[in-house]
């Protein structure tokens, strides 16, 4: 998983654009995929963001 809040002057386009309570998630065509879900998630006083990716085969990763 990567982080970049600097997106001025980059192509986006690949990216599939998902957004929930406010915030923009860019969801990359190769874990697009593979992936039957991905769940994020907001932890701690930092605000480290976890993801938790399911693929179709019912396997996890996190």
């Amino acid at each position: 998983m990567s982080v970049d809040t600097n997106c001025k002057g980059k192509n986006l386009s690949p990216y599939r654009t998902v957004r929930r309570g406010g915030v923009k998630i860019l969801l990359s065509p190769n874990l697009a995929t593979f992936a039957n879900s991905v769940v994020l998630d907001v932890k701690g006083i930092r605000k480290r963001v976890t993801a938790e990716i399911r693929r179709a085969d019912g396997s996890c990763s996190i």
